[in-house]
This record gives structure tokens, sequence and C-alpha cells, in this order.
């Protein structure tokens, strides 16, 4: 990959991230200001209580039903501000995972893996994704029961302000998400280009080469290469591809269930580079930024490894 080409992907990149994160700003710094942001809070109340999160990590929590970029903003000024420490900060990402797994089974996953893979083997991609999603999310719980204290915790949060007219709060939260975003912007542009350079060089040239030399002992046909290089673009594309080599009898509905979570690995790791160290450092600063993403990688790796092998056993 040349330069030109990585400055081009890293043009096309931000113009992706860029918006959601301002709109995420102006969002969590907008609800936060309102005095409804109790009532925010009462979905992922009890995960937040079980965990043994503060409770201003709750309105976080609940905001992952609705946007990704909202929660993690909102999760960086309780971190800025002193009111979340570094392990709580961890917690609350592994436990996301729920509320997280959730919008993206809703807005995404159901659809496309039903239409795509049949009723029946879409049903099973979609439990195995779930199974994974709460692995991750029970790490984070076993987690906080283990090193955060469970002293003054508050299932519910009670209004500590009053809250001005909505109109009143726009250009406040306005100034806020501008300050905070340039802040964000100027780490998330070179990091995404190191990235992309990254993702290149050290995935995808390797996967490329030594792909059926690796994959056809297992009986996959050199055809479902497609799958996991459709799931560099999305999880979506992977489905899709899958799905096409479903209907032609390609492969098996087991392996098709394997091909997915292999295809749902490679999407996470290229995610964690493109994506996840880029936003997360420059959300949370460099080397707790690191921390975060590589831990949360790792969990969702593990889970995706143990679904494999789940696959191979029961089905």
């Amino acid at each position: 990959m040349t330069l030109i080409n990585a400055i081009y992907a890293t043009v096309e990149i931000s113009k992706e991230m860029v918006p959601p994160i301002f709109i995420g700003f102006f969002l969590a710094s907008f609800i936060h200001s309102s005095g409804y942001f109790n009532r925010l809070c009462l979905p992922t109340a009890y995960l937040a209580y079980f965990s043994n999160l503060p409770s201003n990590c709750t309105g976080a929590l609940t905001l992952f039903l609705v946007n990704n970029w909202a929660s993690l903003s909102m999760l960086s000024e309780e971190h800025r501000a002193g009111r979340l420490s570094d392990r709580e900060l961890i917690v609350s990402i592994l436990v996301g995972s729920i509320p997280k797994g959730l919008n993206n089974a809703i807005l995404y996953t159901v659809p496309v893996a039903i239409s795509v893979l049949g009723l029946q083997t879409g049903a099973i991609y979609v439990f195995f994704e779930a199974v994974a999603n709460f692995f991750v999310a029970s790490i984070g719980i076993v987690l906080g029961k283990l090193i955060l204290k469970s002293e003054h915790l508050e299932l519910f949060v009670g209004n500590t302000h009053e809250s001005p007219r909505w109109w009143k709060r726009i250009e406040p939260s306005l100034r806020e998400c501008i300050s905070s975003s340039k802040k964000i912007i100027k780490t998330l542009i070179p990091t995404i280009f190191l990235a992309q350079l990254a993702i290149n060089y050290i995935l995808l040239l390797p996967i490329v080469e030594k792909y059926n030399s690796l994959i056809q002992p297992f009986g996959f046909p050199s055809s479902s290469l497609i799958v996991l290089l459709a799931s560099v673009v999305s999880q979506s594309a992977a489905l899709v591809a899958s799905g096409t080599l479903l209907d032609n009898s390609s492969i098996s509905p087991k392996h098709c269930l394997i091909l997915m979570f292999m295809a749902r690995c490679l999407h996470r790791g290229i995610g964690f580079m493109r994506i996840g160290i880029p936003a997360y450092v420059s959300y949370f600063g460099g080397s707790l930024g690191i921390r975060v993403a590589t831990i949360e990688y790792f969990l969702i790796e593990v889970a995706n490894v143990l679904v494999i092998l789940l696959i191979c056993l029961l089905l």
C-alpha cells in the first residue's frame, strides 16, 4: 500500500468517523445537562449496580443502546472530570457489550442474517453472536466485582440540579462539543493514518498469501476467501458473501457459521486497528486508550474462538 493510498483511506475513514463523534459529544453534553438525565439511567441501572460501577456510568451504558459515539463521549467527559477511574472506565466498556450488542443485533445482524442465511442458520448465528457479546460483558461484571469497591453505590441517580429550558442548553452544549471534538480529532487522524499502513502490511497481505494452505485442510473451498475479504468492508458484507456460498451449496451450514466467526475475528482485528485504537486513544489518551482497546479486542477474539469451538462441538 502506497503512502497516497494510506492518505486517501485516512480521509475516507475520517469523513465517516468525525461527524458521529461531533454529534456524539453534542448529545452527551445536551443530555447530561438535562434534568431528565437520571431517567436515561433506568434501562441499565441494574447492570451497572451489579458490576460495582458508580451511578454516573449508567447513562453511558444506556447510550450504547442508541449511539456508541455519544456513550464514549460521555465516558470520556466523566473520566476527564475525575469522576470515573481507569478501572471503572475499562469495566464500563466491557459491560457495555450487552447494550452495544443489542443495538447491533436489532439494526443490522438480525435483518441481514435471517434474510441471507435463512431462518435456521441465521437464527443460530444471531444466537452465537449474542453469546459472544454476553461473554465479554460477563468478564466485565466479574472484573467489576473483583477490582471495584462496592461502597456508596446508588442504584438510581436523583436530579442534582435544576435543568434550564432545552433551547438554553443548545449553545453551551455546542461550545463544549466543539472544544472536545477538536481535542479528539488532533489525535484521531494521525492515528488512523498509522493504523491504515499497519492493517495492509501486517494483517491482509499475509492472510491472502497463506489462506489456501491454512484453510483447505479443514474442508473450506478456496472461494471462501471472499467472505474474509468482504469482512474487511463490513460484517454485513461478509454475511451476504457467506449466504451466497451457502445458497450455491459450496459450504454447509456448519462451515458457514464457522466461516462467519472467522470473518468476525478478522473484522474485529481490522476494526481494532482502523477504528478502535484511534478512537480510544483520542477519547481516553495514549496509554489508557491503547489499554482499553487491547483488553476489549482480546476478550472479543477469545469469545469468537470459543464460539467456533462450540459450533464444532454442538453442530
